[in-house]
């Protein structure tokens, strides 16, 4: 295990108060839970602690806490779907998604989400679940524009054939 240095303590401490809203925001809209998603906001962050050595583009930091966020999300949503009955699902809050919808999103996640690359899911995740635009996800991901629009219309082309119209569901 790698030795944390007061240092890098400091460092995580000045990212945590620049980054933590964020990162906390991203884990709501997929946990829906404000408990799990300030959780999950330590953990990434604990995460973030021990990775922070070797992370070489210091400026790339916040892509790589929200990737981790998405992907952190996704492996508690796989690790809660054994579960026959959640709150989440069943009840209906003030702002929440109607149940329907909210189940028909944990299976997008758990069939057409999770074989795809990780670059996909996270495009396509930015685009439908984050309402990001193309130029918007291209800063924030470092890749090409034509490259997003390509996997986009892979994406497209896969839930088409499903019978899945992302419009629909989002």
């Amino acid at each position: 295990m790698k030795k944390i240095t007061q240092e890098s303590q400091q460092e995580i401490r000045s990212l945590y108060e620049r980054y933590a809203s964020m990162v906390h925001i991203r884990c709501r809209s997929f946990l829906k839970s404000e408990d799990d998603a300030w959780d999950a906001t330590q953990e990434i962050f604990m995460k973030l602690l021990y990775a922070l050595p070797d992370i070489q583009k210091k400026e790339s930091i916040y892509s790589w806490l929200i990737s981790t966020a998405t992907n952190h999300c996704i492996s508690v949503l796989r690790k809660k779907k054994h579960l026959l009955f959640n709150e989440e699902y069943h009840g209906v809050k003030e702002g929440s998604f109607p149940q329907e919808k909210n189940m028909v999103l944990h299976e997008i996640f758990k069939h057409f989400l999770n074989p795809w690359d990780r670059k996909i899911r996270e495009v396509v995740i930015y685009t439908y679940f984050d309402g990001y635009k193309q130029e918007e996800i291209a800063k924030i991901t470092g890749i090409g524009e034509s490259t997003i629009r390509r996997y986009l219309t892979r994406f497209r082309r896969k839930c088409s054939q499903m019978g899945i119209q992302m419009g629909d569901l989002i």
